[in-house]
């Protein structure tokens, strides 16, 4: 009995040695975590934020201004219009109205990615010109600072810089799609 009373004893107190342990080391760890402490200042902008939609365009990450867009809708049933541009890829019905679906990498000067399932068609709309554009991929909305927005890139020449507004810090390539979308080239009024 007295045996296992000392076991006891002993065994109380190395439980409390395990436990001042480790309340010593949590105590080190806290130390050290306050002295490796750095203060990150976060930047305040100020401004207004522009909603965008992002997108995919061969391998990089593109974004237009929320405002223009309609609906953004799968690509199936694309009927082929001969004697057109090479950039109009056909029309489509959307809800009875029959709209043009034009291949924006044309104008940007992309290389074809071709289609696949993951194609989208972004429908724009701006006064009275209501189109489609195709897209490779959606990745969602988000928002930016278009004061924040660096200059586009000087080495692109061309019509691929027109329609170039500007480069979020993340590298989303804002387009212009009033420009693009006013742009007598898209206009086709020629009879057959």
């Amino acid at each position: 009995m007295a045996k296992q009373k000392n076991k006891e004893i002993k065994g109380k107190s190395e439980k409390e040695a395990i436990h001042e342990d480790v309340n010593g080391g949590i105590k080190i760890l806290k130390q050290r975590a306050d002295l490796l402490k750095v203060s990150i200042k976060k930047e305040e902008i100020t401004g207004d934020q522009l909603e965008v939609l992002e997108f995919m365009l061969t391998s990089e990450r593109y974004i237009i201004d929320s405002n223009f867009v309609t609906e953004v809708i799968p690509l199936k049933e694309l009927t082929p219009l001969p004697c057109t541009p090479e950039f109009i890829l056909g029309i489509i019905n959307v809800s009875g109205r029959i709209l043009a679906v034009i291949n924006i990498k044309e104008f940007l000067n992309l290389p074809e990615k071709g289609i696949t399932d993951l194609n989208r068609v972004i429908l724009l709309k701006y006064q009275d010109i209501e189109l489609g554009i195709l897209v490779d991929e959606i990745i969602g909305n988000t928002h930016i600072y278009p004061d924040k927005l660096q200059a586009t890139i000087s080495t692109l020449k061309g019509i691929q810089n027109d329609y170039l507004e500007g480069i979020t810090e993340d590298r989303l390539i804002l387009l212009n799609m009033k420009k693009f979308l006013t742009d007598e080239t898209i206009i086709i009024n020629e009879e057959v």
